[in-house]
């Protein structure tokens, strides 16, 4: 048998459905016209999805008015007809589909390895564009899905399991867990396929909030996580991170004033980051590289939670005059991103002043207003804000408050955490 086509499979299947109209309900969300190997099959197909969408009989003479021109290409009424004098009224129409499509997938998939090749045989060919081609079209051949059909049974399905593997834990949150038990039970954990903004004026501790949640993730509960810093180095970075997990004060590590004993404590700390699944990046600032490197650490190794540290730092790759719309689009795509990986993707923000000429200084949603569409595509949007900062007198010098302001999934209200400044630690 052939790996890469079945001809006879496909007037087979044509040649039923013409029979059996009701087997395109079975087929049309698996197949497309470009899954037939034979050009005159991809021809009468396409014609019998045009009169499924216009409610019309599929027929060989319907069939026949709307190929049109295209008529004696299909292979005329003569061959039509001999399509379905040939067809059984009944056999397994979901494996033929199912069958069809494996062999167009290996079609695509040699096409791809054979373009591939080219690429590299090119003189001036470049080794980083062919790894990014070969990357993107094996990922979209990977994930293709078939159209929503909106049947409750799987995803009812999907709820109970879930319900069953989280009630078997002794109860828990459905998302992923980001270390902090008050803001957990507040958020139900990230969600999957969720857009986050986490959103402040400078210096209220966006990236250490990011940063502790990224470790927390990654480093406690081994979800995998990819974290691009489009403003930091990925040495200041890490620097942090030692700081955070080892407890050592930040400036100690910085300049290398430690002693014996915290020298040890940071190579040991240094040695359990290295193997725990945190990837980190401060070179990549593309959007479009951004969603190829997501796509690419999904499927070789995994990806759960993705955090970009900031925003308004990502380029876009277009020219736009409008900053605000140039930022809007980068939203939906990130959003987009979340739903395509199956990811959180949490986007920390910069705030405009506005809460700087407010006597509460605590950020709102209408903060938001001149940044794209941040607050329609977010799912989440949380803010940090910290009193100290604004007030020298303040009783809550160490404390950091995250204000839940939209939560499509859990509640509003803030959270309280403690902040070790010396440590970039959130507690």
């Amino acid at each position: 048998m052939n790996k890469f086509y079945n001809l006879q499979m496909e007037s087979e299947l044509i040649g039923a459905m013409i029979l059996k109209n009701d087997y395109m309900l079975k087929i049309i969300d698996i197949l497309e016209p470009q899954d037939f190997y034979d050009s005159k099959h991809k021809l009468i197909f396409s014609a019998a999805i045009k009169l499924f969408e216009e409610n019309k009989a599929i027929e060989i003479t319907s069939l026949c008015e709307k190929l049109g021109s295209s008529l004696i290409d299909a292979g005329g009424i003569s061959y039509i007809s001999s399509i379905v004098s040939s067809a059984l009224p009944t056999f397994n129409i979901n494996y033929y589909a199912a069958t069809l499509k494996e062999k167009s997938t290996n079609r695509k998939l040699k096409l791809l390895m054979k373009n591939g090749i080219n690429l590299i045989e090119k003189e001036n060919s470049c080794s980083d564009k062919i790894m990014n081609y070969m990357e993107e079209n094996f990922f979209k051949l990977k994930n293709v899905k078939k159209q929503d059909d909106g049947d409750l049974v799987p995803a009812l399905e999907s709820v109970i399991n879930n319900m069953e593997l989280r009630y078997k834990k002794g109860g828990g949150i459905r998302g992923i867990s980001t270390g902090y038990k008050n803001l957990d039970y507040m958020l139900g954990g990230l969600s999957y396929k969720d857009f986050i903004l986490l959103a402040a004026r400078p210096s209220m501790g966006k990236t250490s909030f990011a940063l502790n949640i990224a470790l927390n993730v990654a480093s406690r509960k081994k979800e995998r996580v990819a974290f691009f810093n489009l403003e930091m180095s990925k040495e200041h970075v890490l620097e942090r991170a030692l700081s955070i997990c080892s407890a050592i004060p930040c400036d100690n590590i910085k300049y290398s004033d430690l002693s014996d004993k915290q020298w040890v404590e940071t190579i040991n700390t240094a040695s359990a980051l290295s193997s725990c699944p945190l990837h980190i990046y401060d070179s990549i600032f593309v959007l479009k590289d951004i969603k190829n490197e997501c796509k690419r650490l999904k499927l070789q190794k995994g990806l759960d939670l993705v955090i970009i540290d900031y925003l308004q730092l990502i380029d876009s790759g277009e020219r736009s005059e409008n900053r605000s719309i140039e930022v809007g689009k980068i939203s939906r795509s990130l959003k987009l991103l979340a739903k395509e990986l199956d990811v959180a993707v949490i986007a920390l923000s910069q705030l405009s002043r506005a809460p700087e000429a407010r006597a509460n200084h605590r950020p709102m949603l209408s903060d938001l207003r001149e940044s794209g569409n941040l607050e329609q595509d977010a799912d989440l949007v949380m803010f940090l804000y910290r009193d100290f900062y604004y007030n020298k007198d303040s009783e809550e010098k160490d404390i950091i408050e995250n204000i839940i302001s939209k939560s499509r999934n859990g509640k509003v209200g803030t959270v309280k955490l403690k902040w070790h400044e010396n440590l970039q630690r959130i507690s």
